[in-house]
């Protein structure tokens, strides 16, 4: 299969970046599914533990948690004045995918990423989505093999720009954050139900329905799930401005 370096080259890039974030080695196993797409994960493993995950989606799901608990965790401290919602709207900001992938490129993320040949063809080595999914993975990678000090270490160092100056991020902008505070106001919530997911994995397509009490409002189609959850927020904010609600 097709990577930006040879298996070789690829395991002392990863123990270099490993040495260079003060890790233990123990992190490689983990790191190297973390940056394993699930296009690859098909593939002869060569030199890690077979025990683990074959890609990286188990260990995005995790250093999804982790991140979101870091980030939380930095603004409650230092925000001491800020309410909830204002403490929503700065984590959503900062934890977004546009902010993810800010990180993955200064780290050179996607010259590491094992994928499948057709997933390459198509760009998914600097894909967004692909990016920021691999950025926590690596996130869950290292608490799960040095612990939640180290990854939050980690967290503050590789987001601390995007912590001092969240409002610069691309994209940062919380549809649903805002829809869910315009929303409690009324004693209400909103619900987003998946309807399809469709296409290959290295092209595929989400729509969402936006549920308020039961009763679908509005949608949004992305490629990624979050986005089309943002996408339907922000077609249903956009209909209650033209309704002067």
């Amino acid at each position: 299969m097709e990577t930006s370096y040879s298996e070789e080259t690829r395991e002392q890039k990863l123990r270099d970046f490993l040495a260079s974030e003060k890790l233990p080695d123990k992190v490689l196993p983990a790191l190297n599914v973390a940056l394993t797409h699930k296009s690859f994960s098909n593939e002869v493993r060569q030199g890690f533990d077979p025990g683990l995950d074959k890609h990286n989606q188990r260990l995005e799901f995790l250093g999804d948690s982790v991140l979101g608990l870091v980030i939380a965790h930095h603004f409650y401290a230092s925000k001491r004045k800020t309410a909830e919602g204002g403490l929503t709207r700065l984590k959503a900001m900062t934890v977004c995918e546009s902010a993810l992938k800010r990180v993955a490129d200064t780290l050179e993320i996607g010259k590491l990423l094992r994928m499948g040949k057709g997933e390459i063809a198509t760009g998914g080595l600097t894909r967004t989505s692909n990016l920021a999914d691999a950025m926590e993975a690596v996130i869950g990678a290292i608490f799960l093999a040095a612990g939640y000090e180290a990854a939050q270490k980690f967290v503050l160092r590789h987001f601390r720009e995007i912590l001092d100056n969240p409002e610069t991020v691309e994209g940062s902008k919380d549809f649903k954050s805002s829809l869910q505070e315009i929303l409690a106001k009324h004693h209400q919530r909103p619900e987003y139900q998946l309807v399809a997911a469709e296409g290959p994995d290295h092209d595929k397509e989400f729509t969402v329905a936006l549920m308020i009490g039961g009763e679908k409002k509005t949608t949004g189609v992305a490629r990624t799930r979050k986005q089309a959850e943002q996408g339907a927020a922000k077609a249903y904010l956009e209909s209650m401005q033209r309704r002067g609600g």
